[in-house]
């Protein structure tokens, strides 16, 4: 495979992870406020995914999706950590921090990977960009956690 084969592999792998992370944060939390936050990332990573996705159809290659065993491990963490801490300020804490690992992974896969197409690069460097103002986004959310 190919170095934009691999780029744009990496984008759909990173957008459907972050999908999935939004769809089950989402979930645990009643905050309206964080609800709208994490759709429009969830819309952003989907729209990535996609975009990657066609790329790669037009290329007559086939997305594929991470392992079973990280999508589990993504649910178990996530269920856990906010069974205790379901609170904006939290759930906010649990995105900032996937979104910062997809920045740090998708950043990894761009600098390894810099002869992909220049299409590949975009949809890549659009990615980063739309998970670091999320992170900007998300960091009104965070608040002083009170003892109880």
């Amino acid at each position: 495979m190919d170095q934009t084969r691999k780029l744009l592999q990496a984008v759909v792998e990173n957008g459907r992870m972050g999908e999935s992370a939004c769809d089950q944060l989402v979930a645990r939390t009643d905050d309206l406020e964080m609800r709208k936050e994490l759709l429009l990332e969830k819309r952003h990573y989907a729209g990535a995914a996609q975009e990657a996705e066609l790329r790669l159809a037009a290329l007559g290659e086939r997305p594929r999706p991470k392992g079973a065993a990280a999508r589990a491990g993504l649910w178990m963490g996530m269920r856990l950590n906010t069974m205790l801490d379901p609170s904006a300020a939290h759930v906010a804490e649990i995105a900032i921090q996937g979104a910062t690992m997809g920045v740090v992974e998708l950043t990894r896969a761009r600098n390894s990977l810099a002869e992909a197409d220049a299409q590949a690069q975009g949809v890549a460097s659009n990615l980063i960009t739309r998970q670091q103002e999320a992170i900007e986004r998300l960091k009104a959310f965070l608040r002083e956690k009170t003892m109880v």
